[in-house]
């Protein structure tokens, strides 16, 4: 068995890894008919490891390897679509690669997260998705995502690009294109044209909109239109998520006395006007963080002098119970029925569940915080109104 076969091997090298002198013959064959092929399909150099000699053949098929300079893909070569398979996409100018549940990526234009869908029903193709936890099987868990404040900004994901059953895996595309959807705008009451700008929807979970959400709701741009179609629409996914800033404005719409003189007392406020991420604690003092960052306080008291005397009133902040050093302001009043505007504005950085009270004291009980009530031409003037605003997070 010396016979030197083109590959380039003794049979006695070949028969370390195959069984009989039929298998031997059958290898020979196969790079026989590869060197009668044309020069265009010639495989450069092929490694084939056994790594132990004492390896039988069906061992060596689970290490073998192929080692080539290059692959030329077929630009037009008919093929069926299969898990797994890899074919030229002469459109996209790219790879396809076929994933389960009929989804094709073009290799290089198009990135996925895998998840698992555990919603009680289907996600459908072109669903805005969310992250919804992580369920213990090293799985991320995906939902409709809606842009109503209900989930931070941070947990959008992208679009789904197949049909996730209830339980099952799949694939949301963070960049790149979903086809085979609805991109008339119809389902939202809406007409959408190519290159018109898709936001997730703040009233519709899973749902997008083409006219940009506004505070309290949340902006997030996910998609364009570049195919308008009831059922073979196409959008371009790239969705811009900024981390989400929290805000809140509190009034106190009546008056507020201090009960003695030279005391400490806390502005109790009774409205909110307009709160993300920044509430109302008990007391309702306290203006409390649902989330770290830095924030902007800004505040407006309305002052009454209600006696001719000279009398002084202090304003300042205090933080979880303690006083914030350098953070008052002195106002003094002497004249009779004198109204005066205070402004005062700090930033104070906050963990989680921190809060923030706005204090006065006055060494005249005659000193007091106002609430002016509506006329004919003006309205109503709140005796403290603060405006919130995270700034950092």
């Amino acid at each position: 068995m010396a016979r030197k076969s083109r590959l380039g091997l003794t049979r006695d090298q070949l028969a370390v890894f195959l069984k009989d002198h039929e298998q031997i013959i059958q290898f020979e064959k196969l790079f026989d008919t590869v060197d009668a092929g044309s020069s265009d399909n010639t495989i450069v150099d092929v490694e084939i490891i056994a790594q132990l000699a004492s390896n039988t053949a069906n061992q060596a098929v689970d290490t073998n390897h192929l080692k080539t300079d290059y692959i030329d893909f077929n630009p037009s070569a008919p093929h069926a679509d299969k898990d797994a398979r890899v074919v030229w996409n002469a459109f996209d100018d790219t790879l396809n690669l076929h994933h389960s549940g009929g989804v094709v990526q073009q290799v290089g234009q198009e990135t996925y997260i895998y998840g698992r869908n555990n919603t009680g029903s289907t996600i459908t193709n072109g669903s805005t998705i969310g992250f919804a936890g992580v369920n213990g099987q090293n799985r991320l868990e995906f939902l409709d995502y809606i842009a109503d404040g209900t989930y931070r900004s941070e947990y959008f994901f992208g679009v789904a690009t197949q049909d996730i059953l209830n339980g099952e895996i799949g694939f949301v595309t963070t960049f790149g294109n979903v086809r085979g959807i609805d991109t008339t705008g119809s389902a939202e009451g809406e007409s959408w044209a190519e290159g018109d700008e898709l936001y997730a929807s703040p009233t519709t979970a899973g749902a997008f909109t083409k006219v940009k959400p506004t505070a309290p709701n949340i902006s997030i741009p996910v998609a364009i239109v570049v195919v308008v179609s009831a059922t073979e629409g196409e959008i371009f996914v790239n969705p811009i998520v900024e981390q989400q800033k929290y805000y809140g404005q509190f009034a106190r719409t009546t008056d507020q006395v201090a009960g003695s003189i030279n005391t400490a007392v806390s502005v109790v406020f009774d409205t909110t006007e307009v709160a993300n991420g920044i509430t109302l604690g008990t007391p309702a003092s306290r203006l409390v963080a649902a989330n770290s960052g830095l924030y902007s306080f800004a505040v407006n008291f309305q002052v009454l002098s209600n006696s001719a005397s000279s009398k002084n009133g202090w304003f300042w902040f205090r933080k979880n119970g303690v006083d914030i050093a350098d953070s008052s302001n002195r106002l003094t009043l002497s004249a009779n029925s004198e109204y005066s505007i205070l402004h005062k504005t700090d930033f104070i950085s906050l963990n989680a569940s921190d809060y923030v009270e706005i204090m006065f004291a006055v060494d005249d009980t005659n000193l007091w915080l106002d609430a002016s009530a509506a006329t004919a031409f003006a309205p109503a003037a709140p005796a403290v109104l603060v405006a919130v605003t995270q700034v950092q997070q």
